[in-house]
């Protein structure tokens, strides 16, 4: 449960908004503080001002919490929010008023980077998170907010069943273990006309590497990760309906500057398919293939 010392509804409020950071929060807490270093930067990959203005916001100290991560973990962050950038903007290029449900959003701002005045929005978690969410972001006519998990059914009528759909999910399918995701994935795949997915998987062995990282990051156990992919040909075998639109690795992106040491990493990362970015189409035309 997120815990709330003073409630504090507007950005544009002068006040600092006290939060209990417990586990939870921190997991929330930790890609936000790391977009807005990134932001801070003379030459950032990436510049996000509501995120920076959320960690101005918050009457904490996020320096342990965020020394507790690695480099590599925070170029990751980075490189998830700028892929994801580049493939909706690129999406809503095709489809202007578009729908784009983002799932298990936290405190994600994606919305604000890449909103281009016609699409409908949608942030879903669970009433909690939402509520946290509410400190810093407001609904609009085109951007709601879904309180509830992506698992339930009743969402679904939120959206109308529009024609074009990208459902995104960013640090969120790998907390749950692989049958559940596979369900929702078929279920998708009788609900929906055409959608598109786009979401970050990890290997086994990342699972593992990312919980060592958690748990001295002080995360609890039960947010540790659960699912492993070990190739995409596993999802493809979840429904003939599904077809993989694109597989973007995270440290062959342009513009990341790491020491040699993270380099070698990061490379050796990519080479053994740990941790990469899926963009995924069910009810697949041919339209779009290149």
């Amino acid at each position: 449960m997120v815990i709330f010392k003073k409630k504090v509804v507007t950005m544009s409020s002068t006040k600092k908004i006290d939060i209990m950071v417990g586990p939870i929060q921190k997991t929330l807490f930790l890609p936000v503080v790391g977009r807005a270093l990134e932001s801070r930067k003379s030459t950032p990959m990436l510049y996000d001002k509501t995120a920076v203005e959320i960690v101005e916001r918050v009457n904490f100290d996020f320096t342990k919490l965020i020394s507790s991560t690695t480099e590599l973990s925070r170029i990751a962050w980075i490189v998830r929010a700028t892929c994801f950038d580049r493939i909706i903007r690129d999406f809503l290029r095709r489809y202007p008023d578009a729908t784009v449900v983002n799932i298990g959003c936290g405190l994600d701002t994606t919305y604000e980077r890449v909103d281009n005045g016609l699409v409908q929005w949608y942030d879903m978690d669970l009433p909690d998170v939402i509520n946290l969410r509410k400190l810093f972001m407001n609904e609009t006519k085109n951007r709601k907010f879904i309180a509830g998990s992506f698992l339930e059914n009743s969402w679904y009528r939120n959206l109308g069943y529009p024609d074009h759909v990208l459902l995104i999910a960013g640090g969120v399918f790998y907390y749950y273990e692989e049958k559940v995701i596979r369900t929702f994935f078929i279920k998708l795949s009788l609900i929906f006309q055409s959608c598109e997915l786009l979401f970050d998987v990890t290997s086994p062995s990342g699972v593992r590497a990312t919980n060592k990282v958690l748990k001295k990051a002080g995360i609890d156990e039960k947010s540790f990760l659960k699912w492993g992919l070990k190739s995409t040909d596993t999802i493809l075998s979840w429904s003939p309906r599904l077809r993989l639109l694109g597989k973007h690795f995270t440290y062959k992106q342009d513009g990341i500057t790491m020491n040699f040491k993270n380099r070698i990493l990061g490379w050796i990362s990519d080479a053994l398919n740990i941790q990469y970015i899926v963009h995924f189409k069910i009810r697949f035309d041919y339209k779009h293939i290149k």
